[in-house]
């Protein structure tokens, strides 16, 4: 249907900008539905915010209570950058003085290469080599390097055919024969066997990882030793790296949840927005939900016990303001208080972090109940989402009445300006005629 358009030709209105007008006096109650819908969108996200930051706390809550992250670690330390140690398996702990006379290395051989206009073959390590007529050093390197099964490597160093066998120790030998080669046995390098002692005792190796020198630890030669290296095994306790990492990913969650409520609870709505933007400002001011939640998680810290483990609201102090720690319920972190309570107490630090009567069992349902699947704020995240849903339908209905609204006014003042015309017209009509009997 073709919009209406009059002129106000019969009146001489502005009927546009009248009808205009008067659309905007009725449209009022859209706008208002418009900040509405907005606000509580930003209610919705701001709730969807403070949701993510509680479900980190929840993971890293989990992860203290992770049997893995209890499990007792030796540590292992090395004198020398030549002689690196890790850990295998269990190790027997102590200190051990192990010395490298002689590093582990590869047998090669050099190897004058012919070539010939027929093909041929080469039997290395008892595999058979295929080379075409005509076949170059590089072909050679590379048809070598193509059957793995030889168990060498070849490479071409100046115009010769250099072969390194893929294994260290005395026992890699290499066969190789062939027409288009012949050895230059005075630059030939035997496989060596690493040689050490472990305090004292003899042992050899044929790789330079020495993985029977000392049981458990797998020592890593890269140089030869000049005086004993000392390699250091620490007696099974607490995985401080790792129960630290866990307490720092607790701390840090934790209070970015905190600031991410207050900082909602703190902000006040506008008293008559303007805009969308001041409209959207403290959807969550005072909220008395946020608020008990945070009461209840402070309540638990302050009765955790985890200021003997380095975790606190800080010292309280004279100059203590709104911004401190202590008053805003942050925790700060002293780690090195947690490594001294894990080197004295380990299990006493274990049942306060995760036992069945430590801050974490008290802590969790709190938590668990507010940003859970189906949880607080699950439920009012999806009444917000419903609520905004429901506004939207009622200004898609406001907006069809709006244009009905708008079709009926237009349609009146077009009949008013027709009635209107049509009435000057019998007015012309019959001055006319009152003026030709006067004649």
């Amino acid at each position: 249907m073709s919009p209406i358009t009059i002129s106000g030709l019969g009146s001489s209105l502005d009927v546009e900008s009248i009808v205009e007008n008067l659309m905007k006096v009725e449209a009022a109650p859209r706008a208002r539905l418009e900040l509405q819908q907005g606000r509580v969108k930003a209610r919705e996200t701001a709730l969807q915010g403070i949701l993510g930051k509680l479900q980190s706390v929840a993971t890293a809550l989990e992860g203290l209570k992770s049997p893995t992250l209890w499990k007792e670690v030796q540590t292992v330390t090395s004198s020398s950058a030549g002689l690196a140690a890790t850990l295998t398996g269990g190790a027997g702990p102590g200190g051990y003085q192990v010395e490298v006379s002689q590093l582990a290395r590869a047998e090669q051989r050099t190897y004058a290469f012919s070539e010939s206009a027929e093909a041929g073959t080469l039997t290395i390590g008892g595999k058979t080599v295929s080379l075409t007529a005509g076949a170059t050093l590089a072909d050679a390197v590379s048809a070598i390097n193509s059957t793995a099964e030889t168990g060498v490597s070849a490479v071409a160093v100046g115009g010769k055919l250099v072969l390194s066998s893929r294994t260290t120790g005395s026992a890699a030998t290499i066969s190789a024969a062939g027409a288009a080669i012949s050895e230059e046995e005075t630059k030939r390098r035997t496989g060596l066997d690493a040689l050490y002692t472990v305090d004292g005792v003899a042992g050899s190796s044929a790789t330079n990882v020495l993985a029977e020198a000392i049981p458990g630890v797998a020592l890593t030669a890269t140089a030869v030793t000049h005086e004993a290296v000392t390699i250091n095994v620490g007696e099974p306790g607490a995985n401080t790296t790792a129960i630290t990492a866990a307490v720092k990913a607790f701390v840090t969650s934790y209070n970015a949840a905190v600031e991410a409520i207050q900082a909602k609870l703190a902000e006040e709505p506008v008293r008559e927005p303007a805009n969308q933007e001041q409209a959207n400002r403290g959807v969550l001011f005072g909220d008395s939900a946020l608020t008990g939640l945070l009461g209840q998680m402070r309540q638990v810290l302050s009765e955790s016990g985890l200021t003997a483990l380095g975790v606190s609201t800080g010292a309280p102090s004279a100059g203590v303001t709104a911004t401190s720690n202590s008053v805003r319920g942050l925790l700060v972190f002293n780690e090195a208080m947690l490594a001294e309570a894990l080197q004295t107490n380990p299990l006493a630090a274990k049942a306060t972090l995760s036992g069945a009567s430590g801050f974490g069992a008290a802590l969790e349902p709190i938590v668990s109940a507010a940003s859970r699947p189906g949880g607080g704020l699950a439920e009012r995240i999806s009444a917000a989402t419903a609520e905004a849903t429901s506004l939207r339908e009622s200004m898609v209905s406001l907006e069809e009445r709006l244009e009905r609204r708008e079709e009926r006014l237009k349609a009146q003042f077009a009949a008013m300006e027709s009635a209107l015309a049509k009435a000057k017209s019998q007015s012309e009509w019959l001055k006319g005629q009152l003026e030709s009997l006067g004649r």
